[in-house]
């Protein structure tokens, strides 16, 4: 026990020392240990949100995630399930009971960060050296795996992006621990855990652990060792039937992060993919690359052929070799991304294999002849210098690889034995400063780079690019002005995640997993126009007043410099750089209405508008919504300048100042306050980012090859003719494109003032506890529109009586209620969710039983 408490603080001492260079960074320059873009912009507020309401019981549904939704389905991908993250939310709640901590404060979660990262590697070192060391018997070189697999470049750059994906440091060597454990001794309790775990902790990686754990099973049954003793097939099939068994029990978890993911809408990726990549600086895994660095003793151990008669040796060797040759085909990254678009995320194995071929390099290296190791020293050090000179980047720690070779070759000189195991203690030493050096420079040139420290830091996160106490103040004193259910439109620039961080029910959200009927609704529905394209956001409303009114938007907060107000938007105050626009037009969050339309029978945006303010639209159900909205296209007049006209709707532009100009006849003007333009634009030849702008409104547009595009063409712009009475379409850069101008339409707002006027029919609903409360004021029998996203799994009670809801106006939560009804509790949980609990404790009990029983047999 002593011995293990030893080693614990050991792997802590390695862990504070490997952070050493990003603790220096923070406290002396304000850098923070959390990138810019996902990790500020995702992570951080992800886990804000979280902790929020999981402090307050709430743990599945809230109608402030975004427009509201499952927080812990749709979260599984991040930190939901993440069980390193739930053990951090309880260790501060335990912590806040003694000692003041400001939770809601951006900067105490970036603190967090660093603190649970330096912990993470620990326990991942601690989880290696087990590894190591069972099949090693060595514990000198499993320390020595441990902290090259750890105190790794990809480490580094895994956490400060995506703090989750670096769990996979601690899940992959103690998976592959317990493959060995069960082929050398046949137990297989622990394998049963690990898979089980790897399954809640995240899903998306444990696919990475499934095709680890069978490539690397293959290669053990395939070349059995000599100690081996379970048989090739019963190997196979005991732990295809174990990991099964570990399935059943994580299912109370894994289903419904699995249904997350299956509800989540993606754009199949069928761009062409390159069979290999080319070798450059970005692929040369040896020398400064963006993505991981191997140190050179990789290569004299891959070179010294002496060194393959011993098993794990030539085992990690192989494995190291296959690794590598398969981070050049981006085949191999598409199969890890579950056959999507090619990502790199699985080079964790590379620093695992390399690590361990290493240790046991080190564990054989007195073996080695003279010769030997002088040819690899060269061929390795030679191949460090040219990558140097070739690419006119020579990096600081490329100065101690020389002392590191000197090293092993004293080693293999002298003869005294007690001289040459202190020169091996000292080779491992060196190595590991070898090892820590190559991270401490590649944090320095390919994480802390100038964007990272100019957005990622101290200043920057109190600064008004992401969060001011002027921001926060303007923030609370809207919310102090509006109901529960009503909402504010603000987003610091591109922070979809502003609400989650700044305490506020707002609209938006940057996220990898939504439910698809909120997608379905932004891009097919109602065809939102999201300024900046992104699969993983959703944002604003590109100003339209009828949605504002819709899903009860009370407040409209931008900077000076935007102009994008809905129609019927007041400003109230204006603040600093700050304006706020208060909703002339407002609706409640919950009305009842006995007119049903049917959504099978409305084809465009503003119809559906339009239906949804009058009535209520269900699928398949009502009767046909018939006060249509005229498509005013035949009425303009249409030219074009500096556009060449090609075949079909193919056009040409030849410089930037080509443009499609509408021309507005005046007695439209008259007529309409805002107009609906309806285009499809898609960018040809030469392929590229491009923009959209609608006079002066500018969408921004991904390339047709991006992995974050929506695939969705036909955009609505919702714009006003400028003075001359004009709508002008200009793209931009030059170049091909496919343009199909489809409609027209006019909306002057009278539909949305009478329902505005109406005073019945008003109702308003408060959070509760994975759902809400609805109270209702005097209507007629109809069904009760809740403007909160509907998500199967949910129940209803009408006056404490139990009822079905069902999805009304495309995405939003409906009751059929009688005039009587005076309370609507919507309450929620995960389909299935009893279910999976249940099937889990049958499992969990039935393993725990059957292990115990085979001890005792085995006994």
């Amino acid at each position: 026990m002593k011995r293990k408490l030893l080693y614990l603080c050991l792997f802590i001492i390695l862990a504070i020392i490997g952070h050493s260079y990003v603790t220096y960074r923070y406290i002396y320059d304000g850098v923070l240990f959390t990138g810019p873009n996902d990790g500020i912009e995702q992570m951080i507020p992800i886990q804000m949100y979280l902790f929020d309401n999981w402090s307050k019981g709430n743990w599945f549904y809230a109608s402030d995630f975004g427009l509201g939704g499952d927080f812990f389905t749709d979260l599984s991908y991040y930190f939901s399930t993440n069980i390193i993250f739930i053990f951090n939310v309880a260790v501060i709640v335990v912590l806040k009971t003694f000692i003041p901590l400001n939770t809601s404060d951006v900067m105490f979660w970036t603190t967090n960060a660093l603190i649970i990262s330096i912990i993470k590697s620990a326990i991942a070192m601690l989880g290696t050296f087990i590894f190591v060391r069972y099949i090693s018997f060595n514990r000198n070189i499993a320390i020595l795996a441990a902290f090259i697999f750890v105190v790794s470049p990809l480490y580094f750059r895994f956490t400060v992006y995506w703090p989750f994906f670096s769990d996979i440091f601690i899940w992959l060597p103690l998976l592959l621990w317990s493959i060995e454990r069960f082929l050398k001794s046949g137990k297989i309790g622990w394998f049963i855990l690990i898979v089980a775990i790897s399954l809640i902790n995240n899903f998306y990686f444990a696919y990475y652990q499934l095709l680890t754990g069978i490539l690397y099973l293959s290669v053990r049954v395939l070349f059995r060792h000599k100690n081996d003793l379970v048989p090739r097939f019963k190997a196979f099939w005991s732990l295809a039937l174990t990991s099964f068994i570990a399935l059943g029990c994580s299912l109370f978890v894994f289903f419904h992060a699995v249904q997350g993911f299956i509800n989540n809408r993606r754009t199949p990726f069928d761009s062409k993919v390159d069979l290999f990549e080319h070798f450059n600086q970005n692929t040369n895994i040896f020398y400064d690359n963006y993505l991981i660095v191997l140190s050179f003793i990789t290569l004299q151990a891959l070179l010294s052929f002496k060194l393959y008669k011993h098993y794990y040796f030539k085992l990690f060797a192989l494995l190291t070799f296959i690794s590598i040759v398969a981070s050049f085909i981006p085949f191999i990254d598409q199969i890890f991304n579950g056959f999507s678009a090619p990502q790199k995320r699985w080079h964790y194995l590379i620093s695992l294999n390399a690590a361990v071929l290493i240790s046991f390099y080190i564990k054989y290296f007195r073996t080695l002849s003279l010769k030997n190791y002088v040819f690899s020293s060269i061929v390795a050090l030679s191949y460090l210098f040219i990558s140097a000179w070739y690419y006119s980047d020579f990096v600081s720690w490329l100065w101690f690889t020389p002392i590191v070779s000197t090293i092993g070759f004293l080693i293999l000189l002298v003869n005294h034995a007690k001289s040459r195991v202190k020169l091996t203690y000292l080779f491992i030493i060196s190595i590991m400063i070898l090892n820590l050096l190559i991270s401490f420079v590649f944090i320095r040139n390919q994480i802390y780079f100038e964007d990272h420290v100019e957005r990622a830091n101290k200043d920057y996160i109190n600064a008004s690019l992401f969060n001011t106490p002027l921001q926060r103040q303007l923030v609370s004193q809207m919310t102090h002005h509006k109901s529960e259910d009503e909402r504010i439109d603000w987003r610091v620039n591109e922070q979809d995640n502003t609400p989650m961080y700044q305490h506020f029910k707002g609209i938006s959200i940057y996220s990898s997993i939504f439910d698809h009927n909120i997608l379905d609704y932004y891009y097919d529905a109602l065809k939102i126009n999201m300024q900046e394209e992104s699969v993983s956001r959703y944002q604003s409303t590109n100003a339209r007043q009828n949605i504002n009114s819709l899903f009860s938007v009370q407040f409209l907060m931008l900077k000076d410099y935007q102009n994008n107000v809905p129609a019927f938007f007041k400003k109230v105050k204006t603040e600093g750089q700050y304006q706020i626009y208060e909703n002339t037009l407002n609706l409640p969050s919950v009305r009842v209405t006995n007119r049903v339309y049917d959504s099978n029978a409305i084809n465009t945006p503003i119809d559906r508008e339009h239906a949804m303010i009058d009535g209520v639209v269900v699928n398949g159900k009502g009767q046909k919504y018939t006060d249509t909205a005229q498509n005013l296209l035949n009425q303009t007049q249409i030219s074009y300048k500096n556009i060449k006209q090609m075949n079909g709707q193919h056009i040409h532009l030849n410089n930037d100042n080509s443009r499609i100009q509408l021309h507005i006849p005046e007695h439209l003007r008259e007529r309409f306050s805002d107009f609906y333009l309806t285009l499809k634009v898609k960018r040809g030849y030469p392929d590229s980012n491009f923009t959209v702008n609608i006079n002066d409104y500018a969408n921004h547009r991904l390339f047709n090859n991006s992995t974050y595009r929506t695939g969705v063409d036909t955009q609505l712009y919702k714009t006003q003719p400028d003075a001359q009475g004009n709508i002008n379409i200009n793209l931009s850069p030059s170049g091909n494109y496919q343009l199909d101008i489809k409609n027209l339409h006019g909306e002057n707002y009278q539909k949305l003032q009478g329902a505005h006027g109406s005073k019945t029919n008003i109702g308003h609903y408060r959070n509760i506890k994975n759902g809400v409360k609805v109270n209702l004021s005097s209507h007629q029998n109809g069904i009760a529109s809740i403007n909160i996203p509907y998500r199967d799994g949910m129940t209803a009670y009408i006056d404490g009586k139990k009822v079905k809801p069902f999805k009304v106006n495309y995405m939003m939560t409906g009751v059929s209620v009688n005039k009587d009804t005076r309370q609507i509790m919507i309450k929620y949980r995960p389909k299935y969710w009893y279910t999976m609990i249940i099937i889990s404790s049958i499992f969990i009990l039935s393993t725990i039983t059957w292990l115990i029983r085979k001890k005792i047999k085995n006994k």
